[in-house]
């Protein structure tokens, strides 16, 4: 069954993560369907299936698997540590992978990820620098007792 959930992942966020993930030890969590609900990667929550469309949606470890960061401002990365969204003014770079209405890890400039979230804008719209590019799904003021996380 992991085999499937790798394929899963390979999938929805290229073959790079999906590599990442081999050779470690992957647990699955299944719901009363059947259907996969959680995926754990050497012990750790490292995707979250969403209900309404079985859509894996990365926490702050699976996060560390993920190309698709986007680099923000110092002083933003205070305010996402809390768990608010990114305002496209203080996107200081998107990685070439990111794609609108995709998961993306936040990271600050030293490259600790701060947060992950959902990319509203595409690179070019976040060139504008206006209104907010990354609703922030999960930060590290949900996870107690944990620092930020490295690359």
């Amino acid at each position: 069954m992991a085999l499937n959930t790798v394929q899963i992942i390979a999938y929805l966020y290229g073959r790079e993560v999906a590599e990442r993930l081999a050779g470690r030890k992957i647990n699955i969590k299944y719901n009363k369907e059947g259907r996969i609900r959680y995926v754990y990667v050497d012990g750790e929550l490292a995707f979250v299936m969403r209900n309404n469309d079985g859509y894996l949606l990365p926490t702050l470890y699976g996060a560390t698997l993920l190309d698709r960061r986007v680099v923000i401002s110092r002083e933003a990365a205070e305010y996402v540590k809390q768990g608010r969204n990114v305002p496209a003014k203080y996107v200081i770079e998107a990685a070439p992978h990111a794609r609108p209405n995709g998961e993306v890890a936040v990271v600050d400039p030293e490259g600790l990820i701060v947060a992950v979230g959902r990319l509203i804008y595409s690179k070019k719209e976040i060139t504008l620098k206006r209104g907010y590019a990354i609703k922030v799904r999960e930060s590290l003021k949900d996870v107690k007792g944990q620092r930020a996380l490295p690359q």
